[in-house]
């Protein structure tokens, strides 16, 4: 076990939780709070990026956004994401979150997110209430959403840093990724000598 590399890992750890603690100490109870947290996350999930055979060519490539953020959400997040169903009986929470909160609120600053037809508008909504992962109670359309509030969403994606941590200490390959993408792409103000 590399001692450096864990000690960069666990740098890098401590500088995305204090990031996380700014937002949440500096919530102001408005969409600001998820823009900013919707960014760490795409942050994060960009991170596992690993390079896929295409289908279709047989060459490699990256694996597009869809694919690498559903599978952060899938592998890191507390289940109950990945286990997720709508009251319209669609399991595709990961899905939504990215096509709302990434696509969407940032990268097109709106929660309408990308206009693929596999987004559902209206499939999240964001709140600052206290629950997180709560199924809307209206009538249709609103029976197709799902309610994340921001501190027990901000805490559940601790716990997918955590995870996604926790593992790489282990995983050899993960690690080297994500130091190699770390030091390429530093979060702002992180430098990792």
């Amino acid at each position: 076990m590399n001692l450096e590399n864990n000690d960069e890992l666990e740098k890098f750890k401590s500088y995305m939780l204090e990031r996380f603690l700014e937002l949440e100490r500096d919530s102001r109870g408005t969409v600001w709070d998820f823009v900013g947290l919707s960014v760490s996350l795409d942050y994060l999930a960009s991170l596992t990026k690993i390079q896929v055979t295409d289908q279709k060519t047989g060459k490699l490539k990256y694996q597009s956004g869809n694919e690498y953020f559903t599978s952060f959400i899938n592998q890191f997040f507390p289940k109950a994401y990945s286990q997720f169903t709508y009251r319209s009986g669609s399991n595709d929470l990961p899905e939504q979150m990215y096509r709302t909160l990434r696509c969407g609120l940032a990268h097109a600053f709106s929660l309408y997110g990308e206009p693929s037809g596999r987004g559902r508008t209206g499939s999240i909504m964001i709140g600052h209430g206290v629950g997180n992962l709560i199924p809307a109670q209206k009538a249709p359309p609103r029976d197709d959403t799902v309610i994340l509030n921001f501190i027990p969403f901000i805490n559940d994606v601790r716990t997918a840093l955590n995870n996604l941590i926790e593992v790489a200490r282990s995983d050899s390959q993960l690690k080297e990724r994500l130091l190699e993408r770390i030091r390429a792409q530093p979060p702002l103000q992180l430098i990792l000598e």
